[in-house]
C-alpha cells in the first residue's frame, strides 16, 4: 500500500496551537517542536493552522459552530486568543493557514491544495483539540484518499477514545518520537 509510514511523501500538519488553547498545547509543545525540526530537516512540509472567525456575532447566524460555543467563546481573528503560541517553532518561511473556521482543517481552506501541489499522500496529525480539531482533519483526510499518522503525544489535550477510533478505522498512531525516527530515516536516504 502506498503512503502511511513507507512514504517519503509526507505533510506536518500542526493544529490550532494558539493562545486559546494554551493549558492543553504547553504538554506537548517539547515533543511537537522536536518533531517540526524533524520533518524540516527531512525536507517535509510543515503547514500551521490557525482557527478563527471575522465577526463571531454575526457568524452565529450562519455558523454552527459559532452558535455552538457562542460568539463570547469564539476565537476572534487578530486577539491574543487568536494568536500562535510563541514557543511554537514556527519558521517564516511556512504557511500558516488563517482562514480555517471550523474542526476541519480542509473545510474551507487551501489545505487540499497545498497537499496535492506537492504530492503529499500521507499527512501526519498534530496539535489541539486532540478529539475536535485533530480528530476531525484525521478523518476528513482518510475521507479524501490521504493516509494519516497521528501523533499520540502530539496532539493534546490526551484523549484515549479518540486514539482507539483513529487507530481502529482511519489512520495509524504513533509516538512523535516513533515519527522523528521515521523522519531521520527520510533524511538519510534523501542523502543518498
Amino acid at each position: 500500500m502506498p503512503g502511511g509510514l513507507d512514504s517519503s511523501n509526507l505533510a506536518l500538519i500542526v493544529i490550532d496551537v494558539q493562545n486559546s488553547f494554551a493549558s492543553m498545547a504547553q504538554p506537548i509543545l517539547s515533543e511537537l517542536n522536536d518533531t517540526i525540526r524533524s520533518a524540516r530537516r527531512a525536507g517535509i512540509p510543515v503547514i500551521f493552522t490557525q482557527h478563527g472567525h471575522s465577526d463571531p456575532e454575526n457568524e452565529e447566524k450562519t455558523s454552527v459552530l459559532v452558535r455552538w460555543w457562542g460568539a463570547s467563546e469564539s476565537i476572534r481573528k487578530g486577539s491574543h486568543d487568536w494568536k500562535l503560541l510563541s514557543d511554537l517553532d514556527v519558521a517564516s518561511s511556512e504557511v500558516v493557514l488563517d482562514e480555517k473556521t471550523t474542526y476541519d482543517s480542509f473545510y474551507g481552506t487551501r489545505l487540499k491544495s497545498l497537499l496535492d501541489k506537492q504530492n503529499v499522500d500521507t499527512v501526519i496529525i498534530s496539535g489541539v483539540l486532540t478529539q475536535f480539531c485533530c480528530e476531525t482533519t484525521a478523518r476528513s483526510a482518510f475521507v479524501q484518499n490521504y493516509d494519516v499518522i497521528f501523533l499520540s503525544d502530539g496532539t493534546g489535550p490526551p484523549c484515549p477514545s479518540t486514539l482507539e477510533i483513529i487507530s481502529f478505522g482511519f489512520g495509524k498512531v504513533i509516538t512523535c518520537a516513533e515519527m522523528r525516527a521515521r523522519l531521520n530515516k527520510i533524511k538519510k536516504d534523501n542523502l543518498k
